[in-house]
């Protein structure tokens, strides 16, 4: 009778195995069927994701002497840090399209929260789209028009500006080298 029992036992068991293999197929079976219905049901999913654009412009007053008011604009659609770069050179009086030699050095006072660094003027806050640095980076400055020296001619200020992202906050150390807010 104990090898009986045993025997049963081993029935049992078997039984058992049997039994969970089978919840385990059916289980498979029903996670497998439902990926393939929703994958063969359900339709495409477009991707809407815009991209911002960061753009910037020069803005400025010249009379031909004088420069005033220059600074730059946020034309993009997201906040921007912004920088300005100086380029000034010498050009012929008589023909501004031909540049000639000679230092043509830049001094002015740059507007409140403006930072020289590297040759660059850096606004220390974001600019929202739409607008502008809340103080100009020069609020006038007269151009020599004619230097007394060996080289002559007269002087020109190419205002470059440049803007980038202001999120994430290390976009603008990783692009420029600088981080505008701690240049105070």
């Amino acid at each position: 009778m104990k090898f009986r029992k045993h025997k049963e036992k081993g029935t049992a068991s078997r039984k058992a195995l049997v039994i969970a293999v089978s919840l385990m197929l059916i289980a498979c079976l029903g996670v497998g069927g439902t990926l393939m219905y929703l994958t063969d049901k359900t339709g495409d999913v477009k991707n809407t994701f815009t991209p911002a654009e960061v753009t910037c412009q020069v803005t400025e007053n010249f009379d031909g002497s004088v420069k005033s008011n220059v600074n730059a604009q946020n034309t993009g659609d997201v906040d921007a840090y912004i920088r300005i770069k100086l380029v000034s050179y010498r050009v012929d009086s008589k023909d501004i399209s031909k540049r000639i030699g000679g230092s043509a050095a830049v001094e002015f006072t740059p507007g409140t929260d403006w930072v020289l660094k590297d040759g660059y003027y850096y606004y220390t806050s974001p600019v929202a789209p739409g607008g502008s640095p809340e103080y100009a980076l020069i609020d006038s400055i007269t151009l020599e028009d004619n230097y007394g020296d060996q080289d002559g001619g007269r002087q020109v200020i190419e205002v470059i500006a440049e803007a980038i992202q202001a999120e994430p906050a290390t976009a603008v150390e990783q692009a420029w080298g600088v981080n505008p807010a701690n240049l105070q």
